[in-house]
Parts: structure tokens; C-alpha cells; sequence
């Protein structure tokens, strides 16, 4: 376990939200307060699992961290009886501010020497609050060792790590002591450094300017801007997830640019020139020699934007050229041939610049290497069975993953990155699954941590596995600079490891409450507060309207995508087991055998977890004609005539031999119709992020499922058609629905900035249908219970 974890694991103890997992966790060490457990090592135990699994453990003897603390200083105190002084009154900075009055107070400039100990820490940092609060000046807050623009620092000596944190225009300037007679390149030391830096150099870097002689390990992470210069060697991860700023480094590349070099030339004179560096002096005396040996480091995306910038400039000066001579020559010329002559050598040297055919990288390995795997292995997401074969059946569509190369291998790519963006609010897993550490987990073959893990935070991960859209891949850092780690298959691997395993058995709480609790809706969000309420300690009593628990699960995600019998039915079995109480047929609000009168009689509280179960309607003509279904009708009617019968009892939606159209999106499912067409109103979306969809947003894209797979495999092409509006339906004499007339749009922003579709002209068209589903969407909860239980609805019967 890393200190990180054990640091965390007391940050969660200390929360009151876990106070009572503390108390009982204290009650089964034998401890009756907090004081007692401090330097209590003795209390742990060595996991031999993990030690046997990883052969660099095997060798490693912990038993003196293990040993009490108490057995080493008997007489010590085990906890705090002392408040720290932190000696902040005696702090250097005091003196500096205390001498930079007449700056402070009045503006005028001030110069201190002073000397500096190794025990003086963050020295400016509250100087530099002092000009901040006074002045005001852009940049960040007097945080950490921010270190604002009208400041300087010069240090004669050497400093630890984080010199410069959140450097906000300050300009810091380190070099050896001028008696020393050691090289500097050769030495760690930490504007500009004359000596090697440390790691996590200019780490998160948004504007700060830098020349150093070398840099340590994970140099210029996650760098949002300014300009870094490296005279000397690079660690490992330089530069990783970097999304703006320059870093020219000493290599086998060239610098060729003139902006460039003019760049490169003056931040190494200024280096030289503050710190007197021998290293900079020699390679400016060699500039033109060494210039060659230079390469400039900045992220891909931000390439063809500075290209693309550039190709404009260019033109428009080029345009602005051709112009001012045709002025001076005084002569006719036809200027549309000049600016086609002008366009065609533009595109000609655009054509030149073709980038190396990138290498193809392996997607499983015998041994995959955790270091820069998601550099050296390519991604390798969920895999779909052959379509030509699925569509002959109703099992799932997923091949199943099982422990092996591909797994590590993908588990591999994870990069640790610790940035908390793929379980944030608005991006990421909405969950909080704990995705870095289960990665690791199944990266090092330990699965059933890796359960335990997963199960933290989420109660169905063998439903989000198969269905979630998987917003934390959309998240994942590897993904700035290549494909996402595959969360998803990893996370659908786990659990049904689990259930190979046998590991997911019931678990009934040890003692009951008494409190007794009704949930209407067997949906996700009605089971899993069935189960949390359930492992309380609570009577939980499920309501299901259907026949079969599970609600969306059951009935709204099609047997291929989820197998209802295998998956959803498993895990409701379990929670039986458990102790929860299902109620199938139980039309709460409807069925006087189930009135809410009734329930608040019996129990201490209703949950109501009904789903959005009202569907967008589309309110055109025709719209009563017989063919013309919900797409949800589909669903369940096949769904049900699946499991009943193996739809031998004819009680389903048949799309066999009929000409079908969805409008909305989903992926409805193509077998046995004799044409499919999915009409969409909204644009097509792009192949990759759009400028205003950036990371780590949840990433706007067309998208290829299974039931286009094989719509493309039965039919020949993609069955979806953007930018289309449906204005009627059209119907036989027997009010059978036989096709739709639609039309052509497009969209454009209106006076207050939305978007706005309009009709194309001229662009009518009548498409043949049998069978059309509307699959728009849900406005909200039917409003029965709501209305019943005097639950306030918004405009769209949210409660």
C-alpha cells in the first residue's frame, strides 16, 4: 500500500459521513477512541496474496515498520499533546517585507541581499502576497510560492524541489555559489537554473518562461503554456499530457523555424547572461553548430492549429503582395487567376507537408510493461461478435473478456495520471468509480481486490459495463495524445470474473433496524437503493408495474445488448437472497391492492424511482395511423415474447419482411426487416472533437454500435440520415401507414445566438415505411403517483 492510500483511507475515516464505519471498524480492534489506535502498527498485516503475487516483494521484510511504536520509545508520547509552532513570525519573508516598505508603500524600487538558509522556505511567497494584495496583479492568488511579475529573486546556492510553484511572472534566477568549483550541468539545483532541475519541472506550467541544463523525471506535465528550454537530458514522461506552450529541447531534430531560433537564441543569452552558466556560454558561442541538435516540443493538437494560423497569415500576406504590385506595375492583370495561381501554390506546399505513416502499435502483448504503456500499446476496446453471425441469434453482441495478454496489456495503458477529471460532476463517471486503482489491480492479476474496488462505489457493474456510454473514457487523460484506456471492458471483465469465480454471493446485513421501506420502479436507480438500503439493515419492498424486475434493464435495453436471464435476473436473485422483497404486477397508484395510502401505512418511507417513462411524441399528421409505434412498445412486446416463448407465442412487434424507419436516434435492431432507414433531425456529428467540445467533456462524435454494424453488414450502408424533419405520415385505405413525407433541413444560429433549423426548398420526399418507432426520447415521469402523493413536478413532471 502506498502512502498515498493511507493518507486517503484517513481522510475518508475523518469524514463524518463515515463516523459510524469508524466506530464499528474501532469496536472490532478492541479501540474506544481515536488517541489509542495512533503508532498502533501492530494492528496490521502483511497481505500475503500480494506479496506472493509480485516477485519484487518477495525479498522485502517489513516487520520493523509493523512494530509498535510504543516497543521503540516507551516513554514517547503516541499523539499530539503539543501544538506546533511553525515559527511563522520568524520566517525570512517577514524581514523582506518589513525592508520593501518604501516598494510596498510608496512604489519605489528596492534591492535586497540577504542571505538564505535551507531552513528559510517558500522565500517570496509572502512578499509576493503582500504586492498582490496591495496592487492587484493579474495572476493567481499569493498561494503556495506564487511569485507575481514585479518580483525577482536571485539565489546564490542550490534549493529543493518546487522552486518557482505556480509561478505567476516572478522571475527566479539560481546559480552555484561563484566559490564552488563543481560543474553545474552534473549537479540538481533549481526564470533560469544553472545546474540540473529535479523532477516535476514546470509541472502544470501556464505561462512561466524557463532555461535549465537538464530535467528530471515527468518534466512539463500537463503544461498549458510558456516556454521551457532544456540544455541536457530529459527524464521519463517529459512533457505528458501537455496541452499548450513550447519546450525546445537538445536532440537530433532541427529547429528551422526563424521565430524559432530567434526564440531559442535569446531565452539561452538570458540564461547566460543571469546566471553566468559556462554551458550556456558554450553553446552560444556554437549556436549555429548546435542549432541542428535542437528539437521543439509542443502538443499534436497544437500543431495544425498553429499551422493552420500560419497557412492564414501567410495567404493574407501573400495576398496583400500581390496587391501592392499590382499597384506599383500599374498594369491589368486578371486577378482571379492570380489568386487561383496563388491558392494552387499554397495547397502545393500544404501537400508537402505529409507527416511519417504512423507504426502500427500492438494491442496485447505476453508481457505488457506498465511504464509508458499507453506510449508503446495501442487500445483495444469491447469486441462485438461477428454480425453476419449475431444476427441470427438473441445473445449478447459482446464477446466475452477473459484474464490474459489483452487485459494487462490494456490495463497497462493506464497511465496513473491522478487527475481527477473521469469522476468529476460534469465529466467522467458520474459513479466516482475508483478507475486508476482497479486498472492497476487487474494489471497486476489481482482480481478479486479489484472487485472489491469496483464495488465500492457502484452496485451494477455488470449493467453500466454493457451499457454505459462510458463518459470516463471520454475523460481519460491518455486520450489528449492518444485512444483511452478501454475502462469499459475492464470494468464488464471484473465482474464477470467475479460471478465466474463465485465470489458474488449474498450478503444480508448482521442485524436489522426495523424500519421498514417501499421503492416504486425496479429500475437501476430503484435496485440500487434497494440494495444500499438493504445492506443498512432496513425491510426493503420492491413495486415493479411489470412482470419482471428490472424495469429499463428488463424491458428497455434489447437481450443482445444485456442477456436478461444471465445478467439483469442474476443479480436480482442475489438481493433476494439477500433479503429484499420484490412485488411484480404492482401497479402502485393504479391497483387499489397497491394504493399509496396503503404503503404509508406500512412502511416509515417511499422511495419513488418510476423512471422517465413518458416518451417525446411527434405531433404531425398521420400520426394515429396503425404501424406507427413507441420505440419502448417494440422493446418490451419483443423483450417479454423473448422470454415467455422464444417469441414462439406471436405476442410482439414483428418487423419481418417490412420496410422499417426509426426517427430519433438508438440503435433498434435490424434483423428480419426488409430495409431499415433512421431519420435524425439534429446534424450529423463530427469524426473527431469539434473546437467547442474539448476535453474532458463527454465527446460529441458519430459513433458506430452493433446495430449499425449490422444494418451496414445486411443492408450495405449506414441506415442514418441527418438534417431530416418528418412532416406527415402517409396511410393505405385501411389506416396502415405506408410511408413519410419528409424534408431536407439545416441549421443555423438566430439573433439571440441558438440554433435554428430550416427547411431546404424543394427537398421533399416520400420514404416507404410498414413500421415506424419513434425513439425521441423521454420527457419525464408519468405523473400519476405525483400527482396522488402531491410531489411537485416541474414543466417536464420531474419530480
Amino acid at each position: 500500500m502506498a502512502r498515498v492510500h493511507v493518507l486517503l483511507f484517513g481522510c475518508m475515516c475523518c469524514m463524518e459521513a463515515n463516523f459510524n464505519k469508524v466506530r464499528q471498524i474501532m469496536s472490532q480492534l478492541g479501540f474506544r477512541t481515536l488517541n489509542e489506535m495512533v503508532g498502533r502498527s501492530d494492528m496490521l498485516e502483511v497481505d500475503k496474496e500480494v506479496l506472493s503475487d509480485n516477485e519484487k516483494l518477495q525479498n522485502i521484510d517489513l516487520s520493523l515498520l509493523l512494530r509498535p511504536t510504543a516497543d521503540i520509545r516507551p516513554e514517547a508520547a503516541q499523539y499530539c499533546i503539543q501544538k506546533q509552532d511553525h515559527g511563522l513570525d520568524m520566517a525570512l519573508d517577514q524581514k523582506l517585507i518589513e525592508l520593501s516598505k518604501p516598494a510596498l508603500e510608496k512604489g519605489l524600487p528596492v534591492y535586497i541581499e540577504i542571505p538564505i538558509h535551507n531552513v528559510d522556505r517558500v522565500v517570496g511567497t509572502m512578499l509576493s502576497h503582500e504586492v498582490t494584495k496591495r496592487y492587484h496583479l493579474a495572476g493567481l492568488p499569493s498561494l503556495g510560492a506564487f511569485l507575481c511579475h514585479v518580483m525577482t529573486l536571485e539565489l546564490e546556492g542550490d534549493n529543493n524541489d518546487y522552486v518557482g510553484k505556480g509561478l505567476s511572472g516572478g522571475r527566479i534566477v539560481v546559480y552555484p555559489p561563484k566559490g564552488s568549483h563543481f560543474y553545474p550541468k552534473e549537479n540538481v539545483v533549481i526564470a533560469y537554473f544553472n545546474g540540473t532541475t529535479a523532477e516535476r519541472f514546470c509541472v502544470r506550467n501556464s505561462s512561466a518562461k524557463a532555461a535549465v541544463e537538464g530535467v528530471g523525471d515527468h518534466g512539463c506535465e500537463y503544461m498549458r503554456g510558456g516556454i521551457v528550454v532544456v540544455l541536457g537530458k530529459t527524464g521519463r514522461n517529459f512533457a505528458v499530457g501537455m496541452s499548450g506552450g513550447i519546450a525546445y529541447l537538445v536532440d537530433l531534430d532541427k529547429v528551422e523555424e526563424e521565430e524559432d531560433i530567434f526564440t531559442l537564441r535569446t531565452m539561452i543569452q538570458h540564461h547566460q547572461r543571469h546566471t553566468n552558466s559556462q554551458l550556456a556560454r558554450e553553446v552560444v558561442a556554437d549556436f549555429e553548430n548546435l542549432l541542428p541538435k535542437f528539437i521543439k516540443v509542443f502538443p499534436r493538437d497544437y500543431k495544425p492549429v498553429l499551422a493552420k494560423m500560419k497557412d492564414e497569415e501567410a495567404s493574407k500576406e501573400a495576398l496583400e503582395r500581390a496587391e501592392n504590385e499590382a499597384e506599383v506595375e500599374l498594369v491589368e492583370k486578371d486577378a482571379f487567376e492570380q489568386l487561383k495561381k496563388l491558392d494552387a501554390s499554397l495547397n502545393e506546399k500544404a501537400s508537402q507537408k505529409v507527416e511519417a505513416e504512423p507504426v502500427k502499435k500492438p494491442t496485447q502483448v505476453s508481457d505488457a510493461v506498465k511504464n509508458r504503456g499507453f506510449v508503446a500499446y495501442d487500445r483495444e476496446g469491447v469486441q462485438y461478435r461477428d454480425p453476419n453471425v449475431r444476427m441470427n441469434d438473441w445473445k449478447e453482441v459482446i464477446e466475452e473478456s477473459r484474464p490474459g495478454p489483452v487485459l494487462k496489456t490494456q490495463s497497462a495503458r493506464c497511465m496513473d495520471c491522478g487527475t481527477p477529471f473521469r469522476r468529476q460532476e460534469n465529466s467522467g463517471c458520474p459513479l466516482g468509480n475508483k478507475i486508476p486503482e482497479f486498472n492497476e489491480l487487474v494489471y497486476q492479476n489481482r482480481w478479486r481486490e479489484a472487485l472489491d474496488r469496483l464495488l465500492e462505489t457502484t452496485n451494477f457493474p455488470g449493467f453500466t459495463g454493457r451499457v454505459c456510454p462510458a463518459p470516463c473514457e471520454g475523460s481519460c487523460v491518455v486520450g489528449i495524445i492518444e485512444n483511452p484506456v478501454s475502462i469499459k471492458r475492464i470494468e464488464c471483465s471484473i465482474i464477470d470474473k467475479a460471478f465466474e469465480e463465485g465470489w458474488m454471493v449474498p450478503r444480508s446485513p448482521l442485524k436489522r433496524t426495523g424500519k421498514t421501506i417501499a421503492i416504486v420502479g425496479s429500475g437501476p436507480a430503484g435496485l440500487a437503493t434497494a440494495d444500499q438500503l438493504n445492506r443498512m439493515g432496513h425491510s426493503v419492498t420492491v413495486y415493479e408495474r411489470a412482470d419482471r424486475i428490472g424495469g429499463l434493464m428488463m424491458y428497455g435495453v434489447p437481450n443482445m445488448k444485456t442477456d436478461k436471464v444471465n445478467i439483469v435476473q442474476r443479480r436480482v436473485n442475489i438481493m433476494a437472497d439477500e433479503g429484499v422483497k420484490f412485488v411484480v404486477n404492482a401497479d402502485v397508484g393504479v391497483d387499489p391492492s397497491y394504493s399509496l395510502d396503503r404503503l404509508r401505512e406500512d412502511n416509515d418511507a417511499i422511495f419513488l424511482a418510476v423512471g422517465a417513462t413518458k416518451p417525446r411524441d411527434l405531433a404531425v399528421p398521420g400520426r394515429q395511423l396503425s404501424g406507427v409505434h413507441f420505440v419502448m412498445e417494440f422493446l418490451h412486446a419483443n423483450t417479454k415474447s423473448l422470454l415467455d416463448s422464444n417469441l414462439r407465442d406471436g405476442h410482439y412487434i414483428s418487423a419481418k419482411g417490412k420496410k422499417v424507419v426509426v426517427i430519433g436516434g438508438g440503435d433498434t435492431g435490424s434483423h428480419g426487416c426488409s430495409s431499415i432507414v433512421n431519420l435524425e433531425l439534429l446534424p450529423r456529428p463530427p469524426q473527431s472533437r469539434a473546437p467547442g467540445n474539448s476535453w474532458p467533456q463527454w465527446p460529441r462524435i458519430f459513433r458506430v454500435d452493433y446495430g449499425h454494424q449490422e444494418a451496414a453488414a445486411k443492408f450495405g450502408k449506414d441506415p442514418r440520415s441527418s438534417e431530416v424533419l418528418t412532416k406527415r405520415f402517409v396511410g393505405d385505405e385501411n389506416g396502415a401507414v405506408k410511408g413519410l413525407e419528409v424534408i431536407r433541413v439545416y441549421w443555423e444560429k438566430d439573433a439571440s445566438g441558438k440554433f435554428q433549423f430550416k427547411e431546404v426548398e424543394g427537398s421533399e420526399e416520400i420514404i416507404e415505411a410498414d413500421l415506424v418507432l419513434l425513439a425521441m426520447g423521454f420527457l419525464g415521469p408519468e405523473s400519476t403517483v405525483a400527482e396522488k402523493l402531491g410531489v411537485e413536478q416541474d414543466n417536464r413532471s420531474n419530480f
